[in-house]
């Protein structure tokens, strides 16, 4: 019999794994709890217009010369261009934003090398869109997210979301430069609560 835990500031699970005599089986067993959302919230979709994503990371727990490391060995295992890290008003807790531009499959099996938050890299399923969700803005008492600092790649060849370069120009003053970008304008922004998208609306930005 095997039993693995996990336990997050936004998820708990257990996972009981356990062979059945006389036969050649394993049976797996899940749960999971969640926290309640209570607060609304303004955030944007990795998702763009083409049905391809950008790199959403939601990292907790951890200090930000971890997290810078932890990008920089991204960028050279999964050839991924820049990285904008964001630090939220929780103590070592970090955003990070490429606007390289990948299929469900390709970001969710890069999500899952990363050590971000595990109810972050799973609610791309929960969602019936299909996307994960960065906060932008205040949520409560909390405030929005600041920008950091920019992790420069040589890795520049994928194509890169326009629109998430212009909207992270426009909310955050973020310098971005660089090619190859899609020359979409269309941005899901998303009204939500903690851990469940309830709401969204399109924006056109404009370039």
């Amino acid at each position: 019999m095997k039993l693995e835990t996990t336990a997050t500031r936004k998820y708990a699970g257990i996972k009981l794994e356990f062979r059945v005599p006389l036969t050649k089986k394993t049976v797996r067993l899940y749960a999971g709890a969640y926290n309640t959302p209570d607060q609304w919230a303004n955030g944007y979709s990795s998702r763009c217009k083409d049905g391809k994503y950008i790199l959403f990371h939601d990292f907790d727990n951890l200090s930000e010369v971890d997290v810078v490391n932890e990008l920089r060995a991204l960028q050279e295992m999964h050839k991924i261009g820049n990285y904008y890290v964001f630090k939220t008003d929780r103590d070592n807790s970090f955003h990070a934003v490429s606007l390289d531009k990948f299929s469900l499959a390709e970001a969710y099996s890069i999500q899952k090398t990363t050590s971000s938050d595990f109810a972050f890299i799973e609610s791309v399923k929960r969602l019936a869109t299909k996307e994960w969700v960065l906060r932008y803005g205040e949520k409560g008492s909390r405030g929005a997210p600041e920008y950091l600092q920019t992790i420069v790649s040589k890795h520049q060849g994928r194509k890169k979301s326009s629109a998430h370069a212009d909207f992270l120009k426009a909310q955050f003053g973020i310098k971005i430069v660089g090619y190859n970008w899609d020359g979409l304008t269309e941005l899901k922004l998303v009204d939500y609560t903690t851990c469940n998208r309830t709401e969204s609306n399109n924006k056109r930005v404009k370039q």
